[in-house]
């Protein structure tokens, strides 16, 4: 008799080990399952993620002259913009990750000018957060043009 007790401790015991790995494998099923799922969800809002991009031009000169601003996209259009006032910005959007954003600005003359300068900034902001300064072109030498870019990650 006291053997059948040993045969059915022994079983128990079996059994107990068999009910513990089915609870650490359902453990580890329902993580990874999380975890998955997760990890989609979280692709999907970085997906959504809307960017602007915000241009600024800080210049100053003693001379009457037209500035000119470029910007460059993606996708190989340029829009251009004429101005003649010392500061100027622009701002664009919604754009995607991966946007590659190019500024390049220069005065309007053949002539190359003392007293002429010119600083280019590229600010993005993220789902409607507040613009952070991501790229600048600054120079406290005089200078005719200024360029800068940057790619959103």
């Amino acid at each position: 008799m006291k053997r059948n007790k040993k045969q059915s401790s022994k079983q128990f015991y079996i059994k107990l080990k068999s009910s513990t790995k089915f609870v650490i494998l359902l453990i580890l099923f329902v993580s990874t399952s999380t975890f998955i799922s997760c990890e989609s969800n979280c692709e999907s809002i970085e997906n959504n993620d809307e960017f602007y991009v915000k241009y600024v031009v800080n210049s100053r000169t003693i001379y009457i002259v037209n500035r000119k601003a470029r910007i460059k996209s993606n996708d190989n259009s340029n829009l251009e913009f004429t101005f003649r006032d010392p500061n100027w910005e622009k701002t664009i959007g919604p754009v995607s990750k991966n946007f590659r954003a190019t500024l390049d600005v220069n005065y309007e003359t053949s002539q190359t000018l003392a007293q002429t300068y010119v600083d280019v900034e590229i600010y993005v902001s993220k789902n409607n957060g507040p613009f952070a300064l991501k790229a600048n072109d600054s120079s406290p030498n005089p200078r005719m043009s200024a360029s800068t870019n940057y790619t959103i990650e």
